[in-house]
């Protein structure tokens, strides 16, 4: 890589841990374009592939970087109670099973298929950061202690693990963590209480990240199309230079998750989202 290059990729590592540990999300929606760019100038990132795979490559990597930011965040949400195992656990083993299938099918579809699905989940993501549910007013208005949940039973447990299956699937597919899809989820569908809505959401994520990242790399095993310093599908350079400032962002950004003004940075993540999506729609 160029030093530019590793520049750029060290700082979006930084973005990508804040904005993961501020929203509970993976932070795959940053990622991914930005490596769609690096791999599409080889000649600035140094990144040699088969045009076929740079898509597949992206999201793999994506999801390799996820691993210990998700895992960071976790831990620091964990040292504040906020992590709800009872409904982590079975939505993160459903996700981690479906992840492995999503990697599969997402290297047997086309790049430019996957690159516009991936846009589509961009334009959805950023409508959905701009207009917040009615229970995310009330909890604005009223403060997040006066959002109470609901108790946790077996068939909640279920409905959890039926979510799993959708997250980790579309997880892997599109290399994201799949936060903005396990987060309404979460909050209308499982009925958890907001303030540990991020906290179950990154537990989620540690579970199917993994999962996908090794299916790609087991996929990716002996093909002549990547590029050097590979592991399977997952482009080690790129990786790398992400993970401290992943590492590190995530810790800040969940240690600020109850203080920061959310609502602020999701609607400028939002214009940041629905720009991109139209803009991968129509290169």
């Amino acid at each position: 890589m160029s030093a530019a290059a590793l520049v750029a990729t060290l700082a979006m590592g930084g973005l990508v841990g804040v904005v993961s540990g501020l929203l509970g999300i993976g932070g795959g929606v940053l990622i991914v374009p930005f490596l769609y760019l690096l791999f599409h100038n080889p000649e600035w990132s140094g990144a040699l592939m088969d045009p076929e795979v740079r898509v597949a490559v992206a999201h793999a990597t994506s999801l390799a970087v996820i691993i210990p930011a998700s895992l960071s965040g976790l831990r620091t949400f964990q040292q504040f109670g906020l992590v709800e195992w009872k409904v982590v656990l079975p939505m993160g083993m459903a996700a981690a099973v479906a992840a492995v299938a999503g990697a599969s099918v997402a290297v047997s579809i086309p790049g430019r298929a996957l690159e516009v699905g991936f846009a589509l989940l961009l334009l959805a993501v950023g409508v959905r950061l701009l207009v917040p549910s009615e229970r995310e007013r009330i909890a604005q208005r009223e403060g997040e202690a006066g959002v109470e949940g609901v108790r946790l039973t077996r068939g909640s447990r279920g409905v959890a693990m039926s979510g799993g299956v959708v997250v980790g699937f579309l997880s892997a597919l599109l290399g994201v963590g799949g936060g903005m899809i396990a987060i309404p989820y979460l909050l209308h569908v499982v009925g958890l209480e907001l303030k540990k809505v991020a906290a179950a959401s990154i537990g989620v994520i540690a579970f199917a990240a993994p999962a996908g990242a090794l299916a790609f790399a087991f996929s990716g095993s002996g093909s002549d199309g990547v590029a050097p310093a590979s592991l399977g599908y997952i482009f080690l350079p790129a990786a790398g230079a992400m993970l401290p400032g992943a590492l590190l962002g995530a810790r800040l950004g969940a240690r600020w998750n109850r203080s920061a003004n959310r609502r602020l940075l999701a609607s400028l993540l939002a214009v940041l989202l629905l720009v991109t999506g139209v803009r991968l729609l129509w290169p």
